[in-house]
């Protein structure tokens, strides 16, 4: 009798202390409901800005946190989370910082293979694979050096690294290992190679890290904490502005390293001329000069390997409806010469402020290549080069699109690709076509990675930065 009643005793115990820590698994969740509505969405992390924590509803959307969950936890440890900018109302107190941190930290426990990225979900052509090559915080721009080391530059839209860092991936005896190269940059987006020297460009300047490919081999495995390597500032005095003041970079093959300075605003008359363009200057930082105009803003751009000339992305304006203007590729053959913004969209479209009296169908304005998908935030792209894709994917030009921000239905979230075939007259036709997708769920509209950045690596496979996730992915081909 007294055995059974201890049994029921213990029983009864064990049954309560498991109610009282789902209520209070409960109890934890909603109030860290509470305060991402409160704060985080409220201040940045809803439709407009990278990553969105919030779904179709308004409400918070838990997948995208445990995703999420290692940048997270760096944001709210960050002293100056919620941004300056955010109301007194969306600050957060000392308990409240707990509470996110507690709840979590509770979501990082079940992580499975591949970082805990749904993988599986993505539709490739037959034969082609996708892994996760290694995780950057942010992950944006890619600069691929002989030796197969990785930099990575972060910053952007929403600057998804908090800590201003530029990564670099190192093969070792023992596996991939990443390495901070910096700390505390001012979005520093582009990163370009010039031999062992690094460049990255930072809102408003950009700086040269001097052999950085031997300092972090020297320096990959040591515990450095907040040590940056050693750089100089190249150029200083770039624009300041309000919106696309992320840059890009890249050295063409004339040696002259080329980056981007967007439109100061989603569509108006710039008021100073190096605004919506691509400029130039000599490596140390000498000559800056402009090679094309009327470029709302590109955050991608190569040369063709056999023609040398430059291709580049090119982001539609917003407000003009679900399916105006349709995203670019453009291809500069000339220097000077002026791709329509804003007084023309596209390949005919004239904006309804500003083109007026501009006839949009004439030479005076250069079309676009090819016509991308409206709104889908075409930003990497590179003309593959390797020998493991099959021979038809031989110079196509693979592009990254972000995906867009404000359509009432997403569009982009992918890799995409633009293969070149000559029809039954000999001219040159462009397929443009999905690649790699589903990293956006069309069915509910919610998406759990933003790709940014695709690179030729130095085996033959591409490699495609997400700075939602901060995976930067290898796409390889096996012969079914």
């Amino acid at each position: 009798m007294k055995v059974t009643f201890l049994k029921t005793l213990a029983l009864s115990s064990l049954v309560s202390g498991a109610a009282w820590a789902q209520s209070s698994a409960a109890e934890l969740k909603e109030e860290a409901r509470s305060i991402f509505l409160t704060s985080c969405a409220a201040s940045c992390h809803n439709k407009a800005v990278s990553p969105r924590l919030t779904d179709a509803s308004g409400d918070v959307d838990f997948n995208a946190v445990k995703l999420n969950a290692a940048r997270i936890i760096a944001r709210v440890q960050d002293a100056s989370m919620p941004p300056r900018r955010a109301p007194a109302s969306q600050q957060i107190t000392a308990a409240q910082r707990e509470t996110l941190l507690q709840y979590v930290k509770s979501l990082q426990t079940d992580t499975p293979d591949n970082a805990g990225l749904p993988l599986a979900s993505l539709r490739l052509a037959s034969g082609f694979n996708i892994e996760v090559f290694a995780k950057a915080e942010g992950a944006r721009s890619l600069a691929v050096h002989p030796e197969g080391i990785v930099f990575v530059g972060t910053g952007g839209f929403s600057n998804v690294d908090p800590n201003g860092r530029v990564h670099a991936i190192v093969p070792t005896s023992s596996g991939r290992k990443v390495i901070a190269l910096a700390w505390n940059l001012d979005n520093p987006n582009g990163v370009a190679l010039q031999g062992n020297d690094l460049y990255v460009a930072e809102q408003t300047r950009v700086i040269r890290f001097k052999d950085a490919v031997g300092w972090v081999k020297a320096n990959v495995g040591k515990n450095l904490g907040k040590t940056s390597a050693p750089f100089t500032t190249v150029y200083s005095g770039l624009p300041d502005q309000p919106t696309h003041s992320w840059k890009y970079l890249g050295f063409g093959p004339d040696g002259k390293l080329y980056l981007n300075i967007g439109a100061p605003c989603n569509i108006c008359l710039p008021d100073r001329d190096t605004y919506a363009t691509i400029m130039r200057m000599n490596a140390d930082g000498s000559n800056l000069e402009t090679v094309a105009r009327g470029v709302r803003n590109t955050v991608g751009f190569t040369w063709h390997p056999e023609t040398r000339e430059m291709w580049f992305t090119d982001n539609g304006r917003d407000q003009l409806g679900d399916n105006l203007p349709p995203d670019e590729l453009n291809r500069l053959t000339a220097d000077g010469q002026d791709f329509g913004y804003p007084y023309c969209h596209a390949k005919t479209i004239s904006d309804p402020t500003y083109g007026k009296n501009q006839d949009c169908r004439s030479d005076a304005f250069t079309k676009p290549e090819v016509e991308l998908g409206a709104h889908v935030a075409a930003l990497g792209l590179t003309f593959y080069q390797g020998s493991m894709f099959p021979a038809a994917y031989q110079n196509a030009v693979f592009i990254a699109e972000h995906g867009s921000w404000n359509s009432s239905r997403k569009n982009g979230y992918r890799l995409s690709v633009v293969q070149f075939k000559q029809d039954a007259e000999g001219k040159t036709v462009a397929t443009y076509q999905p690649f790699i997708a589903g990293w956006l769920n069309d069915a509910n509209q919610t998406n759990w990675g933003r790709p940014v950045d695709v690179k030729n690596y130095v085996d033959g496979s591409l490699l495609l930065s997400d700075d939602q996730t901060g995976a930067i992915y290898r796409v390889t081909y096996t012969t079914p």
